[in-house]
């Protein structure tokens, strides 16, 4: 096997291109790869604990953690105690990021799909089995 045949070497070069991409339409709203997609993740599924982001955005607590006190302290979103834990903080999108929601999730929808649009739909889910199979 050459080195260009790495699977590792493959995916993360593909990685960084997607990323490129995304970096470039983002930082007009100062957010990072990784904000971008809590926020994404949090617009889907808005009054989530910071335990089920981890779980849905496959990211660890801490990192998870990292992310949401950023895009608090840049009023994305805020944390709000429970109604039934008051101990348990839940993730609310603030009103910046309602403001912003239309632009952020059209670059959002911009991207994925021209990555997207180059397999049929049948090709597609054979390539989501082969990244699940993978993972």
């Amino acid at each position: 096997m050459v080195f260009q045949d790495c699977i590792c070497f493959q995916l993360g070069r593909i990685t960084r291109k997607v990323t490129r991409y995304y970096r470039d339409k983002i930082s007009t709203f100062g957010l990072t790869h990784g904000q971008f997609f809590m926020l994404i993740a949090i617009f889907e599924d808005e009054s989530l604990l910071p335990s089920q982001l981890a779980k849905k955005t496959a990211l660890d607590r801490p990192t998870t953690t990292g992310l949401l006190d950023r895009l608090e302290r840049d009023g994305w979103i805020k944390r709000q105690p429970d109604s039934d834990d008051r101990r348990a903080l839940r993730i609310h999108l603030s009103p910046k990021a309602e403001k912003n929601r239309y632009s952020i999730l059209s670059i959002f929808e911009e991207i994925n799909s021209q990555f997207v649009n180059r397999y049929t739909r049948k090709e597609w889910k054979l390539f989501q089995s082969f990244l699940n199979r993978l993972e």
